[in-house]
């Protein structure tokens, strides 16, 4: 009689431990998802005005000195070209040089065709029918993480 009753309440105990693991797991869920699915992604495209310089290649003479040993004659010079010198390299490397004082570049400006930004749909969490919209300035892919809030987080776009 005693061991009837400890067997029936050892199975109660499990059944009761069961029921409320598997209410848990159908009622708590998580108050927000971590991310957002992305539904689409259309590239926004822009005419925008390239600047460019091409210049020619500018000679430095640099004196070398050669000495023929065998000979045992006077020093003789030699001269070299030094470096081709590109717009760009210049402003860099010699920011007091600026583009009038290297004469035989040619400035060139022409419109050219760039991604600028991308208009995003996505969904968060399980709601049919209530996509949102965002224009970012990079191609998220498949999801854009969320905060804890479930606010969208948009990362900067670097390298620009």
């Amino acid at each position: 009689m005693i061991k009837l009753k400890i067997r029936q309440y050892v199975i109660g105990f499990i059944i009761t431990i069961i029921v409320t693991i598997g209410a848990a797991t159908f009622f708590l869920k998580s108050p927000y998802p971590n991310v957002a699915q992305v539904l689409s992604s259309n590239p926004i495209r822009s005419k925008i005005s390239v600047h460019q310089s091409y210049c020619h290649i500018t000679v430095f003479p640099i004196p070398i000195m050669v000495k023929n040993i065998a000979a045992n004659h006077l020093l003789e010079y030699e001269y070299s070209v030094l470096t081709l010198l590109d717009h760009l390299k210049v402003k860099k490397e010699y920011p007091a040089l600026n583009h009038s004082t290297l004469k035989n570049c040619i400035p060139i400006v022409f419109n050219q065709v760039r991604i600028v930004g991308y208009d995003v749909r996505y969904l968060i969490g399980e709601k049919p029918g209530l996509p949102g919209k965002i224009r970012m300035p990079y191609d998220p892919e498949k999801t854009i993480p969320l905060n804890e809030k479930g606010q969208l987080i948009i990362e900067p776009l670097l390298g620009q």
